[in-house]
């Protein structure tokens, strides 16, 4: 399959994945009980208030017209607005979406870091008492909750020892020194849910790869354990490895809703509970389709990376 044909396939499939999705979860947020445009105004809006904001919503049409109306506004470059404070949807994400996106990227940072030496040498020690002790603290860290591991960390690192700030986000135009501060302890509470996962399944892939024909042969051959492990047994075994990554960081932006509350981050996750919470349901669909939109898209760079690591794909 040529590249254009397969980045053509890959935006059909998100055009429908977009689709499906936010008329899924618009039908969903319908379902919810209670007027919407009374509980945007907390029970204190007059009758007059509440036909204005129902007619602004269409919320006396069907829920397919609802969602076909917010999906022409979103192409024609409208992506809606908060109806109490007037903040337009670019404006609200511009400040939560940077703060998320670097709590992902450090989260896969540490986790990645660490899963692929000890997955490496977990599997190359197969039985060994460092193998079982690797493998029985991934089981223990992929049973912990999220926010239970969020709490703990908190209370040790951040109240206990003051190693740590719990003030907020800062930027890094701040300082380097604050912003890691604030962000190394929720980094590290969301890395806790991934690292078991990438962690067992590079070490179940290593062990198979040991007993490869090539990798005897570059044992008899003299190789260094290190050159053996790196450069022969490391990439035939990331392939699981890179496929379950793209899953996982499109999925860990769930994980990332609980660590933003938790550590008082305000990121799009913080910002989805507080829109339906509000029942700002434009808004709500709006960042569903930019998720949506977003997982697909991490899921075909991982394929094309899959392809050039492994030229059996490329020949399909």
């Amino acid at each position: 399959m040529s590249a254009l044909r397969f980045i053509g396939t890959r935006l059909a499939q998100l055009a429908v994945v977009v689709l499906a999705v936010t008329l899924l979860f618009y039908w969903m947020l319908n379902l919810l009980p209670g007027n919407p445009c009374v509980a945007a105004f907390g029970g204190a809006a007059t009758q007059e208030q509440i036909a204005e904001c129902e007619q602004d919503r269409n919320l006396g049409d069907p829920v397919i017209v609802q969602w076909a109306k917010w999906g022409g506004d979103v192409l024609t470059g409208d992506f809606g607005k908060s109806y109490l404070t007037g903040r337009t949807f670019g404006e609200a994400i511009s400040n939560a979406l940077p703060r998320t996106l670097l709590l992902l990227a450090y989260s896969q940072l540490l986790a990645l870091g660490l899963a692929i030496p000890l997955g490496l040498w977990s599997g190359y020690r197969q039985g060994s008492v460092g193998d079982r002790a690797i493998t029985g603290g991934a089981f223990a860290l992929l049973s912990a909750p999220v926010f239970v591991v969020g709490l703990v960390l908190i209370l040790l690192f951040a109240v206990k020892l003051d190693w740590f700030d719990l003030s907020g986000y800062q930027p890094i135009s701040e300082g380097l020194v604050s912003h890691f501060k604030v962000m190394f302890l929720p980094s590290v509470a969301l890395a806790a849910g991934l690292l078991p996962i990438y962690l067992r399944l590079l070490r179940t892939d290593v062990i198979g790869t040991l007993q490869e024909d090539f990798v005897g042969t570059a044992r008899a051959k003299g190789l260094p354990v290190r050159m053996v492990l790196l450069r022969h047994v490391l990439r035939p075994s990331s392939f699981t490895l890179l496929t379950i990554f793209g899953i996982q960081a499109a999925q860990a932006v769930n994980g990332a809703i609980v660590v933003e509350f938790l550590f008082d981050l305000d990121g799009v996750g913080s910002l989805l509970v507080s829109w339906v919470a509000a029942r700002e349901f434009l808004l709500v669909q709006t960042l569903v389709a930019l998720i949506a939109a977003v997982f697909v898209t991490v899921t075909t760079i991982v394929d094309l990376v899959y392809s050039a690591l492994d030229p059996r794909v490329r020949r399909r």
